[in-house]
């Protein structure tokens, strides 16, 4: 009987240790196709009519991506900011744009930004304040404006709506001008020209001869029964599933999962759970470098 036991006792054991390896596998390594999908600009978005407000920030945005703003004595680009947020990003060397409001008490003399702090490098929490590309711009906007910052962290599919409530003065979400968009809000001058990518598993190489957009799309339209992620109500996730106001005829063949965030979707990429994402370049190279550490 003991040796019953004995060997029962052995078995269950090399059971736990077999699910125990399965659930510490390794992931895998992922890839990303740096083709381009589209062409975007990022804008600030601000309430319909605000030309005030508008002007202000077109003219804080005129001299960061040109000559620069003074700040500290020190002339401040969008190019440095960018740089120094990448290089963050890549040493997860978070950058805080220090303590900030999150809830407006004076309304008259804050400037209250909307964002979704799940989109490094350009916006993403560090503590409990913010960091980020946008971040720090909204930071700039309010000291020009001489008003105090207050940050609003919502998901991104009610950044639009918390402006258009008058919950907020502008957003700042890495947030593409569209037709749509411009029905119901105004947008400053664009800062930043982006594009979509997509990213696979190191080992699925049905992509690796494209070496144009129209080329990755006729591996997409050739996929069958494939399972994709992208970011809810973000760029990335209308391209695969499609969308008028962006233009895009979208994959009925791609079967595409909408996530909180373009880091999640990456995970699940890693983990075997999808074959590909889609989304902005610089937060899919964050997150395909984060989860590949």
């Amino acid at each position: 009987m003991k040796k019953l036991f004995a060997a029962i006792a052995i078995c269950a054991l090399t059971v736990a240790c077999a699910l125990t390896m399965t659930a510490c596998a390794p992931t895998k390594q992922v890839k990303i196709i740096e083709i381009g999908l589209s062409n975007e600009q990022y804008g600030v978005a601000v309430k319909k009519g605000d030309i005030e407000l508008k002007s202000k920030i077109d003219e804080v945005l005129t001299a960061l991506t040109g000559d620069g703003v003074d700040i500290n004595g020190k002339k401040v680009t969008f190019q440095s900011i960018y740089d120094a947020e990448i290089a963050a990003t890549e040493n997860e060397e978070w950058i805080s744009i220090g303590a900030v409001k999150t809830k407006s008490t004076n309304r008259a003399n804050e400037f209250v930004v909307v964002t979704n702090a799940d989109f490094a490098p350009f916006e993403y929490m560090v503590g409990n304040s913010y960091g980020g590309i946008d971040m720090q711009i909204a930071k700039i906007i309010a000291d020009q404006l001489n008003k105090e910052l207050v940050v609003l962290h919502v998901a991104f599919e009610s950044v639009a709506t918390t402006l258009t409530n008058n919950d907020a003065d502008a957003a700042l979400a890495g947030f593409t001008i569209n037709s749509d968009r411009l029905i119901t809000m105004d947008f400053s001058i664009p800062y930043y020209n982006t594009t979509q990518y997509i990213a696979v598993a190191e080992d699925f190489d049905a992509f690796n001869d494209c070496k144009t957009e129209d080329d990755v799309v006729t591996v997409l339209s050739s996929l069958t029964g494939a399972k994709a992620g992208a970011a809810t109500a973000q760029t990335g996730y209308f391209y695969l599933h499609g969308n008028e106001s962006f233009e895009f005829d979208g994959f009925k063949n791609i079967n595409t999962t909408a996530y909180p965030s373009i880091a999640l979707a990456v995970k699940d990429l890693a983990n075997g759970k999808i074959q590909l994402v889609c989304g902005d370049k610089d937060t899919l190279t964050a997150a395909v470098s984060a989860v590949n550490k």
